[in-house]
C-alpha cells in the first residue's frame, strides 16, 4: 500500500512562504494560498474524480524557467492546484524530483483504483466516460476535428490503436488512422493517464495487435 506524502512546498525561490501538501488515502489537502488567507483546498477521496498534469517552459531564447502544475479535479467541478517554479536552473532537479514523486503518489493513492473500477464497469457491459471519450462494449467514440465543426467517432475495439508519448497518448483508427485520430495531453485534457491505462487494459484483454 502507498504510503501518504506529507510535504511543504515552495513555490519559487522567491517566495517565503511554506505551504503544506498532504496526500492521505483518505483526502488531499493543500494550502494553496498565502499565509495571511490561510486558506486550505482540501477533497476526500471519494470527492476526486479526474486530474492532469504537466510542465510550463519560459523561454525568450532560452529556456529561463519552469512551472510544474498539478490540477485535481472533484465532482463538483471544484480544482486543487499544485504548482511550483523553477527560475535560471536553480532546483530546477530537486523540482522535478518532488514533481515526479507527486504524480506517483497521486496516481498510487487515487487514480489505480479508478482504472481499476472503469475496467469493471466495461466487463459488465456499462459505457462510461473518461474526459471527453466516451467508452462502451463496441468501442471508443473520440471527436474529431473537422473543417468547421467536431464530429463524434466511434471507432471499434478491432480496429483501436493508442499510443503513448511524453506529453501526450494519440487514439486513432487502425485502418485509417489519417483521418480518424485524436491526440490527448497530459496536461490540458483530465485523465489522460487514466484513459490509456483503461483502453490498454482492454485491448490486452481482447488480444488486439494494435501496432
Amino acid at each position: 500500500m502507498t504510503e501518504e506524502l506529507q510535504i511543504k512546498i515552495k513555490r519559487s525561490f522567491l517566495d517565503n512562504y511554506k505551504r503544506n501538501l498532504h496526500l492521505h488515502p483518505d483526502f488531499i489537502s493543500f494550502e494553496e494560498n498565502d499565509s495571511a488567507r490561510n486558506s486550505i483546498t482540501s477533497f476526500t477521496t471519494n470527492e476526486i474524480k479526474e486530474f492532469r498534469y504537466g510542465v510550463v517552459l519560459y523561454q525568450y531564447d532560452i529556456v529561463f524557467g519552469r512551472e510544474f502544475q498539478l490540477y485535481i479535479r472533484n465532482f463538483d467541478n471544484e480544482i486543487l492546484k499544485i504548482n511550483f517554479k523553477s527560475y535560471f536552473g536553480i532546483k530546477k532537479h530537486e523540482y522535478h524530483e518532488l514533481y515526479a514523486k507527486i504524480i506517483n503518489t497521486l496516481w498510487n493513492l487515487y487514480f489505480k483504483q479508478k482504472v481499476h473500477a472503469f475496467i469493471k464497469d466495461f466487463e459488465e457491459g456499462k459505457s462510461f466516460y473518461i474526459g471527453d471519450v466516451n467508452v462502451n462494449s463496441e468501442g471508443v467514440v473520440i471527436s474529431i476535428s473537422k473543417l468547421l465543426k467536431q464530429e463524434k467517432k466511434l471507432i471499434l475495439w478491432n480496429d483501436v490503436g493508442i499510443k503513448k508519448y511524453t506529453t501526450y497518448i494519440s487514439i486513432y483508427s487502425l485502418e485509417n488512422s489519417l483521418d480518424f485520430n485524436r491526440g490527448y495531453s497530459y496536461k490540458e485534457d483530465w485523465n489522460t493517464f487514466v484513459l490509456w491505462n483503461v483502453i490498454e487494459n482492454i485491448i490486452a484483454n481482447k488480444n488486439i495487435n494494435n501496432d
